[in-house]
């Protein structure tokens, strides 16, 4: 049930999905890599929008779908030494018209002069590409064991709304990427670890809205930013 009385309730959505993996292992099981494939077609999907006086409205959209691959591998050269990447492409779009109202029996209607998203929309908060790596060492030295890491990850532009006028008034979400290092040892049941978080101070868009309805708010449009360059020490003892 929608908070605001005079909406009607939003409906049900239905997602069916066809997916096609694998896992395997190479080189003497050195190497591991796995992936999928897939193919989604989304009926009548529910999302949220700032309605009249700045009220949570859900809504329906007609159909959408979603094809993409993800894939990761993981690598051991040497002792001691993981290299690990992965990566996901995902293209997630509109395959009806998104006109904003619904029919006498509560569905959502697809054809209309003016949509407000066309088919072939993309579909927001979902970025085309998103991809990291990690390479990491373990090492004795003397008693302790030392391990050394460094992460890289990154996330593609994406839209904040569905709709088309919307996005003109927020703006898109920045493609970004972050690195993380860390250094650590552990000995008996202790373990230290120091590391540096967004190594690079990258501020990133991960979330871009407005205060209340965007055509009333839109001129100040906040931000929800990565965290920024962090340095954490952290001290851990297991029983």
């Amino acid at each position: 049930v929608n908070r605001r009385a005079s909406l009607p309730p939003y409906t049900s959505d239905f997602l069916t999905n066809y997916e096609l993996g694998w896992k395997t292992m190479w080189l003497d099981k050195s190497v591991k890599f796995n992936g999928a494939v897939y193919y989604m077609t989304w009926e009548d999907f529910q999302f949220s929008v700032l309605g009249a006086n700045s009220f949570t409205e859900i809504r329906n959209a007609g159909q959408a779908e979603i094809k993409g691959a993800e894939a990761d591998v993981a690598w051991q050269p040497m002792a001691g030494l993981t290299l690990a990447a992965g990566a996901a492409y995902t293209d997630a779009k509109l395959t009806e018209n998104y006109c904003g109202f619904l029919d006498a029996q509560g569905n959502p209607v697809t054809q209309c002069a003016a949509p407000q998203a066309p088919s072939g929309t993309e579909l927001p908060v979902t970025p085309k590409l998103k991809a990291n790596a990690t390479a990491r060492y373990e090492f004795p030295i003397d008693d302790y064991d030392v391990h050394l890491q460094a992460a890289w990850a990154y996330q593609g532009a994406s839209w904040p709304d569905l709709r088309i006028d919307e996005r003109s008034i927020l703006g898109k979400q920045k493609a970004f990427a972050t690195v993380d290092v860390s250094a650590g040892l552990e000995r008996d049941a202790w373990s230290m670890e120091f590391s540096i978080l967004n190594a690079f101070d990258e501020r990133g868009d991960l979330q871009r809205f407005s205060q209340c309805t965007a055509g009333v708010c839109g001129g100040t449009t906040y931000i929800v930013p990565t965290r920024p360059r962090t340095f954490s020490l952290r001290l851990g003892r297991s029983f």
